[in-house]
Parts: structure tokens; sequence; C-alpha cells
């Protein structure tokens, strides 16, 4: 036994919905991974550890199941390498649900119930049907991460082949003198920028149009990265998350190669991972301390934005 408390596998499944009086006060609580499908045979078998070495426990109803452990406050530290780490541990349990249940609605990490078990199972009841429906949206498919970055200096020799403006400009700057030769790079680097923009911005549009076509469901991400798993990059990038079956990723896969072979580009196509981006948000434990609903405490994204 260790600071999640004493491994719990499976419970009665009893679905009744309890009054306020089940929450057991603010010393008792659940950290939520996610929800899957009731699978007892499953829940039976399934063996993993949760944020920093804690014990999962499998709490169910008629038709769903939680996966937890027991938790009262959220993590809490100064150090990122830590922080880190329970990050890694949180995904790694969500993914062993996955593997053992199928796909799963995943919570971020820090999701903590105030509250027990039978709090747990009074929210799975109260909120089914949005459950039921998410995991059946969800079923089969898995959300997959890509990025295509465009080099700088690839992308610029390219343009100048194809731009009249910058192939005069160019020719100019072989005779001006230097006060013209500056103004006249000046004019060059600005029309290299607004090519570059133009050209990304088309390149996305018509890769988020192919993603929408070939995928189940398609997300543009921006350039800014997600987590403080994900390390920023100065180039021109088109960051997307798909939700996808086996053949969609295949397909997707497919078409990322003909982006790989274009000038510059360079494509990082990741997963599978658990769909948090493709998780209802309305489906997240929410509440205050007064209710008999679960309270949610976020801290930086668990999901590496591959």
């Amino acid at each position: 036994m260790n600071d999640a408390g004493e491994r719990r596998r499976t419970d009665d499944g009893d679905d009744t919905i309890t009054d306020s009086d089940t929450i057991t006060g603010d010393d008792t609580g659940r950290y939520v991974y996610c929800v899957v499908p009731r699978d007892d045979d499953a829940a039976a078998a399934f063996d993993a550890d949760g944020v920093a070495g804690a014990d999962l426990a499998v709490v169910s109803t008629e038709s769903l199941s939680a996966v937890v452990h027991d938790r009262a406050e959220p993590y809490e530290s100064d150090a990122p390498g830590e922080v880190r780490e329970w990050l890694y541990d949180h995904q790694a349990a969500v993914e062993a649900a996955g593997e053992a249940f199928g796909t799963p609605v995943p919570f971020r990490f820090d999701t903590v119930v105030r509250g027990d078990d039978e709090t747990i199972r009074t929210w799975l009841s109260a909120n089914a049907d949005a459950l039921t429906e998410a995991l059946a949206d969800l079923s089969g498919r898995w959300e997959y991460r890509v990025e295509v970055e465009w080099d700088r200096d690839a992308l610029a020799e390219a343009l100048a082949d194809e731009d009249e403006e910058l192939a005069d400009l160019n020719e100019r700057l072989s005779d001006a003198s230097d006060g013209t030769a500056f103004l006249l790079e000046k004019q060059y680097e600005r029309r290299v920028s607004k090519l570059a923009a133009e050209r990304r911005r088309r390149r996305t549009a018509e890769l988020a149009a192919e993603l929408e076509r070939t995928t189940d469901q398609a997300e543009e991400l921006g350039d800014a990265p997600q987590t403080p798993l994900t390390e920023s990059s100065s180039a021109p990038t088109a960051r997307f998350a798909v939700l996808a079956d086996e053949d969609e990723r295949d397909a997707v896969g497919d078409f990322l190669d003909t982006i790989a072979d274009e000038d510059g580009a360079s494509v990082r196509y990741t997963g599978p991972w658990p769909p948090y981006t493709f998780a209802p948000d309305a489906c997240a434990p929410t509440g205050d301390d007064e209710s008999d609903e679960p309270s949610h405490a976020t801290t930086p994204d668990s999901h590496d934005g591959a």
C-alpha cells in the first residue's frame, strides 16, 4: 500500500444515485483518469500504476467505469522534472486503460474529485447519457498529432525561383551600391516573409481540408506548443489533431508522405494517443466544494503535443 491507498479492482456495480451526504469530507477524494465502458473481465485483469506509482481502482455503475486512485488534493511541485514525471505517469495510466477497455473518455492531469467511490458512482450515473454517447463517438478511434514544418531557407530558395519580383530584386542587388543594397535586401526579406506566410496559409488550408476529408474529425492546434512537454520551434508550423481509426490513420500517413516530398518540408506524425482533444468538456468532472459534484483541478496538459 502507498499514498494512493489500498488497491481496489472492481465494485459491485451498484448504480444507485446517492445524495450529498455520501460525500465524506475534504480529506477524502479520488483522482480520475478516464471513463471506459464497464467490462468486469477487463477490470479484473487490469494491472497498471498511476501518478507516482499510485494503485489504480476501477469504480463501476451498471454500464460505465471510472479509473481512479485515492487522492484528496491536486499534485503540486516546484520541481519541473517531478511534474514532467507525473504527466508521463498520467498519460501511461490512461493509455493502459485504453488498451484494456477500449478507447476511453480521458481527463486531464490533476482531475481530483472531493468524495469517495459513491461520489464517483453518483457522477457516472448523473452523466451516463453524455458519457455513453462520448464513448460511442470515440470507439475504435484514437488521436493522432500532425506537425508540418517548413525550413525558411529552403522555402526562400524555392520562392526565389518562382517569384518574378524576387528575381528582379535579386538582379538589382548584384549591381547596387551599399546603401541601395541595404534597402533592396529589406524589400527582399519582406517579400520572402509575405510569400512564405501566404504559402503556409495555403498549404495549411489544403492540409486541413484533406485531414477533414480523410478522418472522422480534425482540429487545427496552431503554432504554439500545447504542453510543457513540447519544445517551441521558430519554423513555420502547421499543427493538427485528428481522430482516426486504423484505415483513416493509414490514409493520413500516405497523404503526409506527399507533403514531406515538398521543398523544405518536414513532417511529424505521432500516435495513437488517448483522444484528449476530442473528449467533450461537458463530460469532465466539475463543481465546487459546496455541491455534490466532483471538483476539477487542472495543471498543464498531460498530453504531449506530438
